[in-house]
């Protein structure tokens, strides 16, 4: 797994690549966390490189969601693939994400 962040915009931008796994899961949890510090206008998380995510990494995003709603920012989930799109439906969280099919589309959106 990799991780890098980025600001663009007002917003931070977390892409993530490889495996999310368990072992992965605090790390991301960090990085996300991290770029929030700043108090950006949104949290935009690329996951056009993953392949795979376990309920550990889906749990990073939803404290960051709800760390958002306190602090008056959206995490907008961008790039999922259809396997990724398919964890995120039958866990029933995309109705507290914003998707996009990309992170310019979801830059566009803020």
């Amino acid at each position: 797994m990799n991780i890098a962040v980025v600001r663009q915009a007002g917003a931070v931008i977390v892409t993530v690549s490889g495996r999310l796994s368990s072992a992965g899961a605090d790390q991301f949890q960090e990085q996300l966390m991290a770029g929030l510090h700043d108090k950006p206008r949104a949290l935009l998380v690329d996951f056009s490189e993953l392949k795979f995510i376990t309920s550990a990494g889906l749990r990073a995003l939803i404290i960051a969601a709800k760390w958002g709603s306190a602090d008056g920012y959206h995490v907008h989930l961008c790039g999922m693939s259809e396997t990724i799109r398919e964890v995120f439906e039958v866990s029933g969280l995309l109705r507290i994400f914003k998707v996009h099919p990309s992170v310019d589309v979801g830059l566009a959106a803020l």
